[in-house]
């Protein structure tokens, strides 16, 4: 797997001491977030379905359908 340059949450280009957590400082809060993502990834979850289960996306709005 390539390592990546840019924040996996707001995609900004990462500092070389960022690179290990792949995520910036102002999204450093979301660690704890993206390592249940990577669990549930690890498991066999779909992404969208992983991000919905640790809090990193929104379900559907019912009203929008």
């Amino acid at each position: 797997m390539p390592i990546s340059t840019h924040c996996r949450h707001c995609d900004t280009p990462l500092s070389a001491d960022e690179k290990a957590s792949r995520l910036c400082d102002e999204c450093s809060y979301f660690a704890a977030d993206y390592r249940r993502y990577d669990g549930l990834r690890e498991e066999g979850y779909m992404p969208h379905q992983a991000k919905l289960m640790c809090g990193l996306a929104d379900p559907p709005d019912p009203d929008d359908e």
